[in-house]
């Protein structure tokens, strides 16, 4: 069994894949050794690896460092894709650990992968697994806050959809913009990528993955746990 651990700009994630197959997945605000060691009592993992978009990692990553083997990814990191990006030291490793997994699901296809969390992420691996980079965007949260931070007058609201793509007040129009936004925004993405190279499998994952799943026009497949396929297809590839 292995541990993956998933550092995010919100949450920590901690999953144990038997194999290939999910057995146990929980989201965290904050983490503790004794979470690792009743995990453990449960599932004998003895291997670990982890990915973080946080520049310093928290105390129980020391405690697995010293009882475990931990492998922690970087952009050091063997990975069945091919790296066109110029900078691979700022490549963020969620986004890497997304497209291994999506290449592992879907071998030989044209990939793009969206990932909607607090930032929206846009990955595209062709059929010969080049990975040829993406954009990053603000997702839902980001964008209500910004505007709510950011202005002198428009309120903190939360997040809606509304069918009427016009908004007839001030909470709906800004709900409308984030929301719709987004939405437009994906929609948009797919069509021009897929008119530069062809049919593309595209997947949604991420925490808003579901979200938005069955309101895009767009054919799409969701995959909330992709990051977390791609990090013990990585794992188990460097044993």
């Amino acid at each position: 069994m292995n541990l993956i651990i998933d550092i995010g700009n919100t949450f920590i994630k901690l999953a144990i894949y038997e194999d290939d197959t999910l057995r146990f997945l929980q989201r965290y605000k904050k983490v503790r050794v004794s979470d690792i060691n009743d995990i453990r009592k449960k599932y004998p993992f003895e291997k670990a690896i982890l990915s973080s978009v946080r520049r310093s990692h928290p105390y129980f990553i020391q405690h697995l460092q010293k009882n475990y083997h931990l492998s922690i990814l970087s952009h050091k990191t063997k990975v069945p894709v091919t790296l066109s990006y110029k900078t691979p030291k700022t490549l963020g490793l969620d986004r890497l650990a997304a497209v291994v997994g999506a290449v592992a699901a879907y071998p030989n296809k044209k990939i793009l992968v969206i990932d909607i969390g607090t930032c929206m992420t846009y990955d595209y691996v062709d059929d010969k697994k080049v990975y040829h980079g993406g954009n990053i965007s603000p997702g839902i949260e980001l964008r209500l806050n910004a505007m709510h931070d950011y202005t002198s007058s428009l309120p903190l609201v939360k997040r809606k959809k509304h069918e009427d793509i016009l908004g007839k007040s001030t909470t709906r129009a800004i709900q409308n913009g984030a929301v719709w936004g987004v939405k437009l925004e994906i929609e948009r993405f797919i069509e021009s990528l897929t008119k530069k190279y062809g049919r593309l499998i595209v997947i949604l994952t991420g925490g808003d993955a579901i979200y938005f799943g069955d309101w895009l026009d767009s054919k799409i497949f969701v995959s909330p746990n992709l990051v977390l396929d791609g990090l013990n297809h990585i794992l188990n590839r460097n044993q």
